[in-house]
């Protein structure tokens, strides 16, 4: 009789510590993160995901080119132009880089009934700016180009800086009203997808 309980007792021992080994295990285990490339956004696990097309300057510097992420389906218009905004001044992955300079921040975003956003930046996007007129013409048109291109409700985009219009960012493209779609800027795609072009020189 003594002998059983001991080998039930041994029993009971080696059952609770497999069963303490499995749950640390499993507590230890951390859930594996999302691949996320640079200048993307990642949708958490149950939301209803969309894409939208953002705007990045090419490796050698002399034209926009096009990067497809996925963003939260936001049904309210101004919601979606927050979430594209804030993602196109995230800074993609290399080769491609940013045309906003480090820093540059979203503030607010405002949409009026006749289709014009205004999107107030922080003044990084103007003191920082390495300027030139490329330069410039790139930082313009890759938020111009990202709203108006994800948000139907968008025809046209004005850029203010701490709350305040202002007639340049580095001296060259005239912000002192909104801007419609500019494909001429992106490398070789603009007219082939369909996209109206805007003036010359904008």
């Amino acid at each position: 009789m003594p002998l059983l309980k001991g080998i039930v007792a041994a029993l009971v021992a080696v059952g609770l510590a497999v069963a303490v080994t499995v749950v640390l295990e499993r507590a230890a285990r951390v859930p594996d993160e999302p691949a996320r490339g640079g200048g993307g956004g990642s949708v958490p696990a149950g939301v209803t995901s969309n894409t939208a097309v953002l705007f990045y300057v090419a490796e050698d510097g002399t034209a926009l080119v096009t990067r497809t992420v996925e963003i939260p389906a936001e049904g309210d218009p101004l919601t979606r132009a927050r979430i594209v905004a804030e993602q196109q001044l995230v800074p993609p992955g290399l080769p491609l880089r940013s045309a906003f300079p480090a820093g540059t921040r979203l503030r607010a975003i405002y949409l009026t009934a006749e289709g014009n956003a205004f999107v107030d930046l922080s003044a990084d996007v103007s003191a920082a700016h390495p300027g030139g007129s490329l330069d410039e013409l790139f930082t313009v048109y890759a938020l111009v180009n990202a709203l108006v291109s994800n948000v139907q409700e968008i025809a046209a985009v004005q850029i203010l800086i701490e709350g305040r219009e202002v007639d340049t960012l580095a001296g060259h493209v005239d912000l002192r009203r909104p801007l419609g779609l500019g494909m001429q800027w992106v490398g070789g795609i603009g007219s082939a997808r369909g996209y109206p072009q805007a003036p010359a020189g904008q």
